[in-house]
């Protein structure tokens, strides 16, 4: 059909029992309703965020890598490069005050919503609660075939909705079940390892934050070392009389004397360049009203039924925390949330 959007070609791997027990660290959230609902509108994803808890546990082995790689060499620089730069002594140039506050200030900012962005909740979809008729799992996720797919209008483009095994739901739009936390996630835009928790709509402004404040302190850093660097390498810039015994009096200051300096700027500059692509990466899929997950899957051939104008995009990310209401029209036949959930969970019951 015309606008339809394009279904990702690839295969999960096959889960060993009991494998991503160690990874779960999101609530279970189950909703047994009067009324089932599709968690399509804001009213129901503000109501699924009351039903669970706003901090997660993140997955602790997976913080350390980042704690060993961006968190101890930032730490470093703050007690030793900083303090020294600005101490004012004769080997260690004073630095204005106004800088060091600045980075510092860049320094908390990232480490504020780096704590913000891994123990906040993305925001997991309700399951529907277990039956005593299903026997198993297996039992469910053999079914998979005899519950068929749903789709949604949005502004003239049908979007499919498959159903999920594991959470017995169609999935919202735009969600996904992430296959390390064993959840499905609202606004689903990717599983970041160097967080230990899913990115989604509950925690999606802070990892924005967080890669600006980020950006921001390893440019600010690299800034205030060089400049040390530079004012270290004047002072120390009595030569010798020949040019030779000058140029090796400056190397041995640059990578012995100054070893420590040379290397964080090589290691902030390189770090700030990957989170400002990053970052720029954002604001360009932002800007489309995409995710992640949706861009890299190359999801929506002609046309992204989500995306209005860059302005309405941005303010739909900073501004509607559970997302702005969407125009929902006619699919391959009438559009009734609460019947097609019904007869979802009657196939699966009636497949098992």
């Amino acid at each position: 059909r015309p606008g339809r959007t394009r279904e990702p070609s690839f295969r999960r791997r096959p889960r060993r029992p009991g494998a991503m027990s160690k990874s779960t660290r999101l609530p279970l959230v189950q909703a047994d309703l009067a009324e089932p609902k599709d968690w399509l509108s804001p009213a129901d994803i503000q109501e699924a965020f009351r039903m669970q808890p706003q901090c997660v546990c993140p997955d602790w082995s997976s913080l350390k890598m980042t704690v060993v790689s961006v968190l101890a060499p930032g730490a470093i620089f703050m007690r030793w490069l900083l303090c020294q730069a600005s101490a004012g002594e004769e080997d260690a140039p004073r630095v204005s005050w106004s800088r060091v506050g600045i980075c510092s200030f860049w320094a908390a900012g990232a480490l504020l919503s780096f704590a913000t962005a891994a123990c906040r909740n993305p925001g997991v979809v309700p399951r529907a609660p277990p039956r005593a008729d299903e026997a198993s799992h297996d039992a469910a996720a053999r079914s998979n075939e005899q519950v068929p797919a749903r789709y949604v209008s949005i502004n003239g483009t049908l979007i499919k909705q498959r159903w999920c095994t594991t959470c017995r739901v169609y999935r919202p739009l735009r969600a996904k079940h992430c296959s390390y936390c064993d959840r499905c996630v609202f606004r689903f835009d990717h599983h970041c390892t160097w967080l230990g928790n899913c990115i989604g709509l509950g925690n999606y402004r802070s990892f924005l934050f967080l890669i600006t404040a980020t950006a921001l302190f390893f440019g600010h850093s690299a800034a205030i070392t060089l400049e040390v660097l530079r004012r270290d390498m004047r002072e120390g810039s009595a030569l010798s009389g020949t040019f030779e015994a000058g140029r090796l009096q400056v190397l041995r200051r640059l990578f012995i004397l100054n070893g420590g300096k040379s290397l964080w700027i090589a290691y902030s500059v390189f770090m700030f360049f990957a989170f400002f692509v990053l970052l720029l990466y954002h604001a360009v899929i932002i800007g489309q009203n995409l995710t992640t997950n949706e861009h890299v899957r190359d999801y929506y051939i002609q046309r992204n039924p989500f995306d209005v104008t860059c302005v309405d995009n941005y303010r739909q990310v900073f501004c509607c925390p559970y997302g702005s209401p969407l125009p929902l029209g006619s699919g391959t036949e009438e559009f009734r949330p609460a019947q097609s959930f019904e007869r979802g969970q009657a196939q699966v019951r009636a497949a098992v």
